[in-house]
């Protein structure tokens, strides 16, 4: 059998608009992710992709918001969490009344909630509290995916926000026991190269500002 090469397709040109792009509303304002871990993971046909993110908020006010993170219609959520106190709490998927229930009851006890409500479509949305005053909030989420095919090949699009600067950035994705030399198709620059550690092949990429 013919073995079937893997191309992934980095997007860069694609910003606040494109549904992997996550955000935090804060009445008519947004908080953008100031620090950001990308880290993508492949096994055959399946990929997951985990955002590591810090949203920062300039102003001297406590601050509560929604984060927003649409999916595509074949992407399913696999994790939530958030920094409470220094750590990090995982969260669980429910529907959408059932979560504003739990979230008032959470908000009461004076806990920091941290529930991810799915609503129409494959939209969905968190409500953060608190977002410390001229401080950073920490949300991860992951979401999987089937890959798509093209041609000869299995094509991974990873879309980014390039309208705002990152004071940290880190993106690395691992091709677990891949045979064939996985390509950039788009957003191609010098150093975009794959190297083979074992039976894998891994990219990462780590930059400030």
């Amino acid at each position: 059998m013919k073995a079937i090469s893997t191309l992934l397709m980095f997007l860069v040109g694609l910003v606040g608009y494109s549904q992997n792009v996550p955000l935090i509303k804060v009445g008519e304002d947004k908080l953008g992710v100031k620090k950001i871990k990308v880290d993508v993971e492949i096994f055959g046909n399946r990929v997951k992709t985990t955002y590591d993110m810090k949203f920062y908020n300039p102003t001297n006010s406590i601050l509560e918001g929604e984060l927003q993170f649409p999916l595509g219609e074949k992407q399913s959520v696999s994790r939530f969490a958030l920094e409470v106190n220094g750590k990090i709490r995982e969260a669980v998927v429910v529907e959408k009344e059932q979560g504003r229930i739990a979230f008032e009851a959470v908000v009461r006890r004076r806990v920091d909630p941290a529930l991810l409500e799915k609503g129409t479509g494959n939209n969905y949305r968190a409500r953060i509290y608190p977002i410390p005053r001229r401080g950073y909030k920490q949300v991860i989420l992951a979401y999987e995916e089937e890959l798509s095919f093209s041609g000869n090949a299995h094509i991974y699009k990873l879309t980014q926000a390039l309208n705002t600067t990152y004071e940290d950035y880190d993106l690395s994705i691992t091709l677990y026991n891949h045979g064939a030399q996985p390509q950039f198709v788009s957003g191609k620059e010098d150093g975009f190269n794959f190297k083979k550690v074992g039976q894998d092949y891994v990219y990462s990429l780590s930059k400030k500002d």
